[in-house]
């Protein structure tokens, strides 16, 4: 399994799981990155999220206290 270490590639193989008009939130999205071979737990790769990608590639929404993520 690949480390979800601090690599340039991080915000592609982020981005790589989502499909077209896709919301996903954090779990989904860590579940999705390890069946790609990814070693990385949900709460590192939402704050990666909240500090690296929000705004800038993704954009969330709050369903019921928990955000759903998709892409801009």
């Amino acid at each position: 399994m690949k480390k979800f270490g601090n690599a340039a590639g991080k915000v592609k193989a982020v981005l790589s799981v989502f499909e077209d008009g896709e919301k996903l939130n954090g779990k989904e999205i860590c579940i999705r990155m390890n069946e790609q071979g990814y070693r990385v737990e949900d709460g590192h790769l939402k704050m990666f999220i909240y500090h690296n990608m929000l705004y800038k590639h993704l954009e969330k929404d709050d369903v019921k206290g928990v955000n759903h993520y998709y892409t801009i």
